[in-house]
């Protein structure tokens, strides 16, 4: 980055016939302009601009979410001009972005197949802490001595 009014986003191909991710990769934009996005990720990607389809991902980086959600649950190819504009209220650094080549087919799954890869996408985002619950202990009670000094340790001197 060389100024401050860049924006730094990270981006993840989704690939549906292989129902994966690929890595993240950083792109720089100069603008808050959606056509500058689709020509960045056009050149990382090689996919023709015209195939070219992206989503904002959902919650806080690294975003992790069920492979079987992504093709289906994203909000793809949002009608918008500009990055911060509803629904990918982009204006800080760290958002990630999936994209994908709108002629890939998504693989088609038997039941079993999509049983088994939900077990695995549950232990697996249980793992990383997503989408599971718990509750912290309790917290106890902070003293605040307001002379300095506890009365116990004066005593013990």
């Amino acid at each position: 980055m060389k100024s401050m009014s860049q924006l730094s986003l990270f981006t993840k191909r989704w690939r549906p016939s292989q129902l994966k991710l690929d890595p993240f990769q950083e792109i720089i934009l100069d603008t808050n302009n959606v056509e500058e996005l689709r020509e960045k990720i056009c050149e990382i990607s090689s996919i023709p601009l015209e195939n070219l389809e992206f989503a904002k991902a959902r919650g806080t980086f690294p975003c992790d979410m069920s492979v079987l959600e992504i093709h289906q649950d994203l909000d793809w190819n949002p009608k918008v001009t500009t990055l911060n504009a509803w629904p990918l209220y982009i204006s800080d650094d760290g958002a990630i972005i999936f994209y994908r080549d709108k002629t890939e087919e998504l693989v088609e799954l038997t039941d079993e197949q999509r049983s088994e890869l939900m077990k695995k996408e549950s232990s697996r985002l249980q793992k990383t802490g997503h989408r599971v619950t718990y509750s912290p202990r309790k917290e106890k009670a902070l003293k605040i001595y307001l002379d300095g000094a506890s009365s116990k340790d004066t005593t013990q001197d």
